[in-house]
């Protein structure tokens, strides 16, 4: 009888190891990632993944390492509670999404931003390996390529928020440590490509960050879901905090007249009187 009982406790558990009752799901799983209402053509060419909306603006590093304002768009993955933007980033276009712990995570990264910045909390000593992972950290979901219509790569890197310093001014950062290409898993990089991605720093002014907050909120994500009427993965709204808009982050239309050596005035900076005197670059 003790024989039977010890043995019945071990199979008890070897079970409870093998099926975890809280195991968390892959919230980028390959099935809930299936694109859904896609033509064949759209299915072979992989395109029309997610819905692309409206328009926003960041900053990103050029190849010398000066701060360029880019064009983006918002993005949301129909069916889902998965949202994000796109935007080039050098040569290769990207497409960042986050469901919905990853968004929590960045609105909150958002909200401590603009707090400390009101406050002159920012400290622009603190090294920016330090400062761009100070707000959290979380999982998200990246696809990748040459152009917009040709992200054939994919990849699940960590990613934290922070700010840092450029030029004075400070900025919301999203960092993106290397990761796997998840399309290239057992293959050659010679015959293939490369296995791992770049790292990756999307800057935002607290305009653009604003914006980034109000799209990614649940609240937004679910009256998407119900436009789309599917609602598998139907999320709580919560309170995502006080709303801000106060810099003009609007991207400059190109002056066709204008001649290509022609130096043009930098962007005028915010003033703050009070605390440390950092400034803000008005776009």
């Amino acid at each position: 009888m003790k024989k039977a009982l010890l043995l019945f406790a071990a199979l008890s558990l070897s079970l409870a190891a093998a099926f975890p009752k809280n195991k968390k799901q892959d919230p980028y799983s390959e099935k809930k990632l299936r694109p859904i209402d896609r033509s064949g053509i759209q299915k072979f060419l992989g395109t029309n993944r997610y819905d692309v909306l409206d328009e926003c603006s960041l900053f990103v590093k050029n190849m010398i390492g000066k701060m360029k304002v880019k064009k983006g768009t918002f993005i949301y993955r129909r069916g889902t509670d998965i949202a994000g933007f796109r935007a080039y980033y050098d040569t290769s276009a990207y497409a960042v999404q986050m469901a919905q712990e990853a968004r929590e995570t960045c609105i909150a990264a958002i909200d401590r931003y603009c707090a400390d910045f009101e406050n002159k909390a920012l400290n622009r000593s603190l090294k920016a390996n330090k400062s761009r992972r100070l707000y959290g950290q979380t999982v998200s979901y990246m696809e990748y390529g040459v152009a917009m219509e040709m992200m054939n790569y994919k990849a699940k890197p960590t990613t934290t928020f922070g700010y840092v310093f450029e030029g004075g001014n400070p900025y919301f950062v999203i960092h993106m440590d290397k990761a796997k290409n998840l399309t290239l898993e057992g293959k050659s990089s010679r015959e293939y490509g490369n296995l791992e991605t770049i790292i990756l720093n999307f800057y935002f002014t607290r305009k653009q960050a604003q914006e980034l907050k109000k799209f990614l909120s649940n609240d937004n994500v679910n009256s998407l879901m119900a436009k789309y009427d599917y609602k598998e993965f139907e999320i709580d709204a919560q309170n995502e905090g006080i709303e801000y808009s106060e810099a003009d982050d609007t991207v400059p239309e190109k002056n066709k007249k204008q001649k290509k050596n022609k130096k043009t005035k930098p962007a005028e900076a915010e003033e703050y009187s009070e605390g440390d005197d950092y400034t803000e670059i008005k776009q």
